[in-house]
């Protein structure tokens, strides 16, 4: 079973939507059930820019106000959830558009240092597959939009990549974050091919992990720890239609059975 985090071009008409449709469908076709989870950061940004809304960020997390959330559900669970379920569906494969409060599939609390100061964003604390399971059981493929509940019913938003890293560790499947880089690069913007946990974490005490790419590996040692098989992070480049599995990009393990072939560790001999 595969699980997918998207969250840049691919969430737009255009190749790399096209890349990511056709690798679902080859997946499919190849006996592999397969969870789409998707962002949608900068249509969020856009729409709450064009409200008048201020925009603020604190260590990669969106601070997320009443009003910020509405926005978050408008942009996430609505117009972008919809345009993913007709893609797939105009190429013959079944979808169902969910929002990680559905069914209360995705169990939050708040988010922060202390929690709660970003206010609406929502830390994973548990996943309730039935329903994901019972979607996929009936051959359809769940696209999931984000959005988290807490306490009394509480809307949060959740970050795509810990919301993907904990479904995909809950139905122990593998984990691809697709990105806008191929894959997890060293200091010297080499590309690592493979990571095992204990390589992850040192990538992300060492400084190797900078930006955009620290949320996602800490969303990867999560996943890998509470039961994802393997991870993948990649650019949708990789999704080949033609490949059983994704090409290029950095696979991520737990055991050392994961070979590094290139390039060594920032600091290591």
């Amino acid at each position: 079973m595969l699980v997918i985090k998207v969250g840049g071009r691919e969430l737009t008409s255009g190749p790399e939507l096209e890349r990511l449709v056709g690798f679902v469908r080859s997946t499919l076709h190849a006996g592999t059930p397969v969870v789409i989870v998707h962002g949608g950061g900068d249509e969020v940004t856009d729409r709450a820019r064009a409200l008048g809304l201020s925009v603020e960020w604190h260590r990669g997390q969106r601070v997320t106000s009443p009003a910020m959330l509405d926005v978050v559900v408008e942009v996430l669970a609505g117009r972008i959830n919809a345009r993913l379920v007709a893609a797939f569906e105009a190429s013959g494969i079944p979808a169902v558009g969910l929002a990680g409060v559905s069914s209360g599939m995705l169990s939050v609390v708040p988010d922060g240092e202390p929690p709660g100061s970003l206010g609406s964003v929502g830390r994973p604390i548990g996943v309730h597959v039935r329903l994901l399971g019972t979607l996929l059981s009936e051959g359809w493929t769940p696209v999931v939009a984000p959005i988290g509940v807490g306490a009394e019913h509480r809307l949060f938003n959740v970050n795509a990549d810990h919301a993907a890293a904990a479904i995909a560790a809950a139905l122990h499947a593998e984990l691809l974050l697709v990105t806008d880089v191929d894959g997890v690069l060293s200091t010297r913007g080499e590309r690592f091919d493979t990571l095992t946990l204990a390589e992850l974490r040192r990538c992300l005490s060492d400084g190797t992990a900078r930006g955009g790419m620290v949320p996602k590996l800490e969303a990867v040692q999560r996943g890998l720890l509470d039961g994802a098989s393997a991870a993948w992070i990649g650019s949708a480049e990789g999704l080949d239609a033609a490949h059983a599995s994704p090409v290029g990009g950095t696979w991520l393990g737990r055991g050392t059975g994961l070979a590094r072939v290139a390039p060594p560790l920032h600091g290591s001999t």
